[in-house]
């Protein structure tokens, strides 16, 4: 299988202080890898170094075999980040918001329009073109911005806290949007995410980030108390919400402690 991420000794200094370090990632085409870890261990930075938004102080990245720079001007890489880049009051309608991410597509406008529909609707807003992007509810914007990265037709999209301020049906419904988007397009998502308990269901692998790369790997693996505890610190109490085996798929938890 073809290998679309590749990262070896990454490491990112800010402000003089160590970020990430010495990460090592090989992800696969149609991959969905979930980055998980405590507030402020690096989750958004590792992110932003791929795609080449912060600059890396030591080891390499490349997208789809390319350095990020390039790899982002092919348009086959898409970004979601956690805060939305569209102010909530922005005077356009939903159909203009889809169509900028058209901008460096050099396809006709009239097969340009067409294709924005199309995606519209892929996300479950079809009869919203017109509506006004500032007058749609969060969830709603939250979609359009989905269908924005998604009409490029990249082959791997980043999503960054993806389901923040979602409640739990409309994540599980996201997810589960996820692995449609996998399935049906071959796009490869990565996804930094909170939701540890909730993750394991829906993503493939897992990478379990505090600094250093503590954990990557399957699901069923991360979920155990040792892994745990070297990423969330020796002190986390380990809660089980249901009656499967901790390897389980379905296996939930929620963490106490410190992070």
């Amino acid at each position: 299988m073809r290998t679309v991420l590749y990262a070896r000794d990454l490491t990112v200094k800010l402000g003089g202080k160590v970020i990430i370090e010495n990460v090592n990632l090989d992800i696969k085409e149609g991959e969905i890898v979930a980055i998980v870890g405590p507030n402020g261990g690096g989750k958004t930075t590792l992110v932003k170094s791929c795609l080449g938004l912060v600059n890396v102080s030591k080891g390499y990245v490349e997208i789809l075999g390319l350095q990020p720079h390039k790899a982002i001007k092919t348009g086959k890489v898409g970004y979601l980040p956690q805060k939305s880049e569209i102010p909530h009051n922005f005077p356009f309608s939903a159909i203009d918001i889809v169509m900028f991410g058209l901008v460096n597509v050099d396809i006709p406008e009239k097969e340009k329009l067409k294709r924005a529909k199309q995606y519209i609707h892929y996300v479950g807003m079809g009869g919203f073109e017109k509506y006004p992007y500032s007058k749609l509810s969060g969830g709603q914007q939250q979609r359009i911005s989905i269908a924005r990265v998604l009409v490029s037709e990249p082959e791997i999209v980043f999503f960054d806290e993806p389901s923040t301020g979602v409640d739990v049906v409309a994540q599980e419904s996201f997810y589960d949007f996820l692995k449609k988007i996998r399935d049906e397009k071959g796009i490869t998502v990565i996804m930094v995410s909170h939701d540890v308990g909730v993750v394991g269901k829906f993503v493939d692998k897992v990478a379990g980030l505090n600094r250093f790369l503590h954990y990557y790997g399957s699901p069923k693996d991360f979920f155990q108390k040792h892994v745990l505890q070297k990423l969330y610190g020796s002190d986390i109490e380990l809660i089980i919400h249901s009656p499967e085996c901790v390897a389980c798929e379905h296996f939930h938890a929620d963490f106490k402690g410190k992070s």
